[in-house]
C-alpha cells in the first residue's frame, strides 16, 4: 500500500496538485497507529515497512458489486464506519439534519457539547460512485454480514477510537472524529483494514485548529455546495469543471503542516507544528479556530 501526495475532497475526486511530504507524513502516522492497535488487541493488515510512504499488508479479496456472496474468510467488508466523538459544526450530522436524512435515534446524548457522552458510529457505502450514509439494516444487507457481525464491527470502531483518543491526550491533539474500514481474516477474524490514524481518515484538533484534511478543505471554500449540486442534477462525473490549483505558497504550508503533525504524532516535540499552523494560517488569512466550535 502507498500513501500519496494526492488529495481529494468533498467527493469531488483527486484534485490536481500534490502536497509534497504528505504520503510519507500519512505513512508514518499510520505506522505507528498500527503499533497502537496491536499492543490494544486490535488486529490488523498492516506486515512491514518498505518505503518511506509505502507498507506491506496481508491481502484481501474484494467484492465491489455484492456478487460474491455473504462476506467470509480472507474478504473485506464492503462498508466504511464512521465513529465521532464530538459534534463541531462542521460535522455533516448537522447538515443531515437539518435536511430530514438523519435518524436521531443514532446520535448519542451530548457530555458537554459539542461532546457526545458516548461514540457516534455510522456506517457508509464503500463502492458506489459517491458515499452515502446507511442505516444498520441497509449496512448489514451491504456488507454482506449478519446484524451480529455489524454489532462486532461496530464495537471495533468504538475501540479504534478509543486507542487513538488516548494518543492524542498524551501528545496534545484532539481526536473528533474518523473513519475505519474491516476485514476478515484466513479465520474469518475481524481485522483493521485501510491506514486508520492518519489526518485523511481521522479529523484531528491542535489547540482548537485541525490538523487533518479539513485544511484541505478550507482551500476549496464553496466545493462542498458545488458537488452537491452536480450530484443532485445528475452531472456525469466527466463533465465536472476542473478546479483551479492552489498557489504553491499554500501547498508548501500544508505541507509543513503535515511533517510536523507526523513528528508530533510519532513523539516529536509540539514547537514545529505550532509554527506551521501559524505559517499556514498567516498565508490564507485562516480563521480556522473560530469555525470549529471546539
Amino acid at each position: 500500500m502507498r500513501f500519496s501526495d494526492r488529495y481529494s475532497v468533498f467527493d469531488f475526486g483527486v484534485l490536481g496538485d500534490l502536497i509534497p511530504g504528505k504520503g510519507a507524513a500519512s505513512c508514518a502516522m499510520a505506522v505507528h497507529s498500527f503499533a497502537l492497535f496491536e499492543k490494544a488487541g486490535v488486529r490488523t493488515h498492516f506486515l512491514e515497512q518498505v518505503a518511506d510512504d509505502a507498507i506491506r499488508i496481508q491481502l484481501l479479496d474484494i467484492d465491489t458489486d455484492g456478487s460474491k456472496g455473504p462476506t467470509g474468510s480472507g474478504r473485506t467488508i464492503p462498508l466504511q464506519v464512521i465513529y465521532r466523538l464530538a459534534l463541531p459544526r462542521e460535522s455533516s450530522v448537522h447538515r443531515r439534519a437539518k435536511q430530514g436524512v438523519l435518524d436521531a435515534s443514532t446520535v448519542p446524548p451530548y457530555g458537554e457539547a459539542p461532546w457526545l457522552a458516548t461514540p457516534m458510529v455510522e456506517f457508509t457505502t464503500k463502492y458506489e460512485e459517491t458515499d452515502r450514509f446507511i442505516g444498520r439494516a441497509e449496512a448489514a444487507r451491504v456488507g454482506a454480514v449478519s446484524g451480529d457481525d455489524l454489532l462486532e464491527i461496530a464495537g471495533l470502531a468504538e475501540r479504534v477510537a478509543e486507542v487513538l483518543e488516548a494518543h492524542c491526550r498524551s501528545v496534545g491533539l484532539t481526536l473528533v472524529d474518523g473513519k475505519a474500514e474491516f476485514g476478515y481474516d484466513g479465520d474469518r477474524r475481524p481485522i483493521l483494514i485501510d491506514h486508520a490514524g492518519t489526518p485523511d481518515e481521522n479529523r484531528f484538533y491542535f489547540g482548537g485548529v485541525p490538523v487533518c484534511k479539513e485544511l484541505l478543505r478550507y482551500l476549496h471554500p464553496g466545493l462542498r455546495e458545488v458537488v452537491q449540486g452536480l450530484i443532485r442534477d445528475g452531472v456525469p462525473r466527466a463533465d465536472w469543471p476542473v478546479q483551479p490549483r492552489l498557489k504553491p505558497e499554500l501547498v508548501e504550508a500544508t505541507s509543513a503542516v503535515y511533517a510536523e503533525l507526523a513528528a508530533v504524532w510519532t513523539g516529536g516535540a509540539a514547537t514545529g507544528l505550532t509554527t506551521a499552523i501559524e505559517d499556514f494560517k498567516a498565508r490564507c488569512g485562516s480563521d480556522l479556530g473560530d469555525r470549529t466550535g471546539l
